[in-house]
């Protein structure tokens, strides 16, 4: 019942989002188990919530997406402190999940290209806007306030930097792809953003943690931390055998092969792994996680496994050595 009416709920929401509408049975249906199953659900949630709307970190699609199938649509909105603290936001009667909506009436967004100069629509670059939402500058820190303001494309406003990366289509939405300080370049001379990677990676149930790596190198390479409950239900395997052997078990490989490969498979060629090693879990006890946020430290992550990552160039075997314990990680 439950997937039935999250189902005809799905139908409802790609319907409000263009797609076709539900029949005159499938209306009738979802009323009944709107009531019966999904209203309880909303109940959870204190009863009277019409819409959410989140910031920070991006909001995984599949949340907004069962949000949205019990009937609370979540808007995902952009900014920072230094803008007031918003620059773009979807509403509840125009969203596009994936995106965090379009900018402010009054805001101007301009995506930066390498070469210093507005990019062009749906191409990636550094996210500044201009407006009367930007500060007017760091209290009594005129330096710092230099780095992040410089004139704008129409050669009087003050464009802030954001730092983050990111590309804005035609229609004005704005989707963010990462971090300038995160971005590394291959040998090729091509760019590549590590957490729109990573987040494909683990968006596979038998990949908790992942980080990329490839700064001058000829390609990337990921270290992958396995979710190691669902490998063994899913291969059947024995409880009884530790980690550090499963690791050299070619079902396991076979199977992580197969995850990494299929969850990236939309990305940019260049954007790929061409090789991965399984690794110990990133915690905060060996200070590969932040203690409050619990954001992965790629440096700690990258220095703690270099030489794992020097074998993923050089030997194909790296990937069948056994994790380091976090004790000896750390």
């Amino acid at each position: 019942i439950m997937k039935k009416a999250l189902d005809l709920g799905r139908r409802r929401t790609e319907y409000e989002r263009g797609g076709v509408p539900l029949g005159s049975i499938e209306r009738l249906q979802l009323n009944l188990l709107d009531s019966a199953v999904l209203s309880k659900i909303r109940e959870r949630f204190g009863g009277k919530l019409r819409c959410g709307f989140v910031a920070g970190a991006a909001c995984p699609v599949e949340v907004i997406d069962f949000m949205d199938d019990i009937g609370i649509p979540v808007c995902e909105g952009y900014g920072l402190t230094e803008t007031s603290p918003i620059i773009a936001m979807n509403v509840p009667e125009r969203r596009r999940p994936g995106s965090c909506g379009t900018p402010l009436t009054g805001v101007s967004v301009v995506i930066m290209g390498e070469d210093g100069h507005p990019a062009l629509h749906g191409e990636e670059g550094e996210v500044c806007c201009f407006g009367p939402n930007v500060m007017r500058g760091y209290y009594r820190r005129p330096d710092a306030t230099a780095e992040v303001i410089t004139l704008a494309p129409d050669g009087k406003s003050r464009l802030f930097h954001t730092g983050d990366l990111g590309c804005q289509d035609e229609e004005g939405w704005l989707r963010i792809t990462g971090r300038l300080k995160d971005q590394y370049k291959l040998e090729n001379g091509k760019y590549v953003c590590p957490g729109p990677v990573e987040e494909a990676i683990c968006a596979s149930r038998f990949i908790s943690q992942a980080v990329l790596a490839g700064s001058n190198r000829p390609h990337s390479v990921a270290l992958v931390v396995p979710e190691w409950v669902a490998v063994r239900a899913h291969l059947d395997l024995d409880e009884s055998i530790p980690e550090e052997e499963l690791v050299n078990d070619e079902r396991v490989q076979n199977l992580l092969e197969g995850e990494i490969l299929s969850h990236c498979a939309r990305l940019k060629k260049f954007e790929r792994p061409k090789d991965w090693a399984v690794v110990a879990p990133f915690t905060a006890a060996n200070d590969m996680l932040t203690p409050s946020k619990g954001s992965i430290r790629r440096h700690i992550v990258i220095r703690t496994y270099q030489s794992q990552i020097e074998n993923l160039y050089g030997d194909k075997n790296a990937k069948l050595e056994p994790p380091k314990g976090e004790e000896e990680a750390a």
